[in-house]
């Protein structure tokens, strides 16, 4: 069971957030890579796909930070994460 003063899961699980907003950005990105292919050939696409993909994860891993996640709930309350269940 969480408290109020648990840190998010994001903070505790940085690896498990990274791995799960990296597989949605893939699956987001998906139906768009034959198309990409289509029009900006397979090495284009690649790095495009795998800019996106670093891009994701950096941010991401950034974001699971405990000083981040201070100073998100400081400055920018809407984007600091939840601190447990809200039922």
């Amino acid at each position: 069971m969480t408290t109020p003063d648990d840190p998010p899961t994001q903070c505790t699980h940085p690896a498990r957030s990274t791995a799960r907003s990296s597989v949605a950005t893939l699956v987001g990105i998906g139906p768009l890579v034959p198309v990409m292919v289509m029009h900006l050939g397979e090495t284009r696409t690649a790095l495009i796909v795998a800019a996106a993909l670093i891009g994701n994860a950096v941010v991401t891993r950034v974001l699971a930070i405990p000083q981040v996640e201070a100073w998100l709930r400081a400055v920018l309350p809407l984007l600091a994460a939840s601190k447990g269940p809200t039922r």
